[in-house]
């Protein structure tokens, strides 16, 4: 019998993940960032040559492979074919990856799911927590944060759903529309409901 609660988090890009997965975890709460994963996922061999053979002018070497990782983001989030060729093959890894790690973990376990709705991911999860924001907050933060244009950010913003369309009633749902510790605080209250059920 299963010992723990899987929770999924996720949100479109900029909409705060990452100061949600940094205050659960300092709560002392485990949690499997799938950003973590991608990166280790990007130095296995298996990976290097799937990505050569896809994405040859982004792997330099012919023995000891090099990915260029700002070359595979350019062309998957100008080419829609070549998005869902990558996220194809690398989201059901990393995903495998998460899940086979939680499994080994007890009590409340959150993963970080960037592409679960477009996966359809959410029903292996007990509990989804879905990020909101409004979008120019968004695009103001990912431009900050990764020195992209505002074009640069609406084409990735294209690639995922948006949140504010689908049906999230079944979700709990986190409105990041004040400051940073507002966004904490509202974690918090999230987690209190979890150890309250």
């Amino acid at each position: 019998m299963r010992k723990n609660t899987l929770i999924a988090i996720t949100g479109g890009i900029g909409s705060g993940k990452t100061t949600v997965i940094s205050a659960i975890s300092s709560m002392g709460y485990p949690v499997i960032n799938c950003d973590e994963i991608t990166k280790a996922l990007y130095k296995r061999a298996k990976v290097k040559r799937f990505i050569k053979k896809n994405f040859p002018s982004a792997v330099k070497g012919k023995v000891f492979l090099r990915v260029d990782k700002s070359k595979i983001a350019q062309k998957v989030f100008s080419d829609k074919t070549s998005h869902q060729i990558l996220t194809d093959y690398l989201t059901e890894l990393i995903f495998k990856k998460a899940i086979k790690s939680a499994k080994k973990l007890n009590g409340l376990v959150f993963i970080e799911v960037p592409l679960l709705f477009e996966k359809g991911y959410q029903n292996a999860f007990d509990k989804v927590l879905v990020i909101l924001r409004d979008k120019e907050q968004r695009i103001n933060s990912v431009m900050a944060r990764s020195n992209l244009s505002r074009e640069q950010v609406l084409e990735r913003m294209g690639f995922q759903v948006s949140h504010e369309e689908l049906d999230l009633s079944t979700y709990s749902v986190i409105v990041n529309d004040k400051d940073e510790n507002s966004l904490k605080e509202k974690v918090l209250e999230f987690v209190k409901t979890l150890k309250a059920e």
